[in-house]
């Protein structure tokens, strides 16, 4: 329940010696919020299902949301101890007031997301875009840091449209906006119904630079660390047992989804593949993310190095 932590009984603790992880306590629930259809976010579905929290010795629950802003606003009302978002946001949320710090990597690179274009839409490169409208998600969102750098590399200004996610392909085929910001799965789904083609790969176009990552409460990290660890040792754990079991992890896509099967795999093996099996993240990369911060006129982003901790990471995992 939203807001609520839920009382985990002592009695019902797992001894995981085998682990070295310990036992869950009462105060060791960690409420995890995120998109669930989203790649980077569906490791803490599939971890649940392959019951990696309960063997780490913590209790999770998950609140979907419908975007990573979404996200961060739960996160900032104490509705979320734990978030999938992008490091630009998570620096304006600083400036709001909001307490909270990355904690790991989730990708190193935007694999799997396009700008896509009307299918016969005259545009052929970025700069064509100058002085054109770009479809987003909303305002703020990851995909809107990333209409910021399309416009940076068109050499001019573009209107940026929030159109929700539901929104994005209806206003790219009714010519509404003439490009859209296309995250995985959705930029498969556009591009192999043929409504639209890739004007560029921003996971190849783009240095690396953490489009998603965990970022914790400070509250979470300073009063219940241990249960944060387990969380990141379910999570990771399951996002190896996916990287190892294509199979599985493509039935479990499809399942929880709702895609076909060929969208299901083209999402493994361009998202789940390239996840980081262990969330290590750098200085740099977190330097790199920001820059996209400098596009949207913050002229006063913190520091990269008080933006993360690497005290929980690189995560040892373990086996379901």
């Amino acid at each position: 329940m939203k807001g609520l932590r839920k009382i985990v009984l002592a009695a019902s603790v797992t001894v995981l010696a085998s682990a070295g992880l310990g036992s869950a306590q009462a105060d060791e629930v960690v409420r995890i919020g995120g998109v669930g259809n989203y790649g980077p976010v569906m490791p803490v579905l599939a971890a649940q299902e392959l019951k990696l929290f309960e063997k780490a010795g913590v209790s999770v629950e998950f609140t979907n949301f419908k975007g990573g802003s979404a996200s961060m606003e739960g996160l900032a009302a104490g509705e979320v101890d734990l978030i999938n978002f992008f490091p630009p946001g998570h620096a304006l949320a600083q400036r709001r007031g909001v307490k909270a710090t990355i904690v790991s990597a989730g990708t190193l690179t935007p694999r799997g997301w396009h700008i896509v274009v009307g299918k016969d839409s005259a545009v052929s490169s970025l700069k064509d875009l100058a002085g054109k409208k770009i479809g987003v998600t909303s305002n703020g969102s990851t995909t809107d840091f990333f209409a910021l750098w399309v416009a940076d590399q068109a050499g001019g200004e573009m209107t940026r449209v929030p159109l929700g996610g539901a929104g994005l392909v209806p206003n790219l085929i009714s010519g509404n906006v003439d490009a859209i910001v296309a995250y995985p799965p959705l930029s498969y789904k556009v591009l192999g119904a043929g409504d639209g083609k890739s004007l560029v790969h921003l996971g190849e176009a783009m240095t690396p630079n953490l489009p998603d990552v965990w970022i914790a409460s400070d509250e979470l990290i300073e009063n219940n660390p241990d249960g944060l660890q387990k969380a990141l040792v379910g999570l990771y754990s399951a996002i190896v047992h996916m990287q190892n079991n294509p199979d599985w992890s493509i039935d479990f896509i499809a399942n929880k989804t709702g895609l076909p099967r060929e969208i299901a795999t083209e999402e493994y093996n361009n998202t789940f593949k390239g996840l980081s099996p262990d969330g290590n993240l750098t200085e740099d990369w977190v330097a790199e993310s920001l820059k996209l911060g400098t596009l949207a006129g913050i002229d006063d982003l913190p520091p990269a190095d008080s933006m993360f901790t690497a005290r929980f990471v690189p995560v040892t995992t373990i086996e379901p």
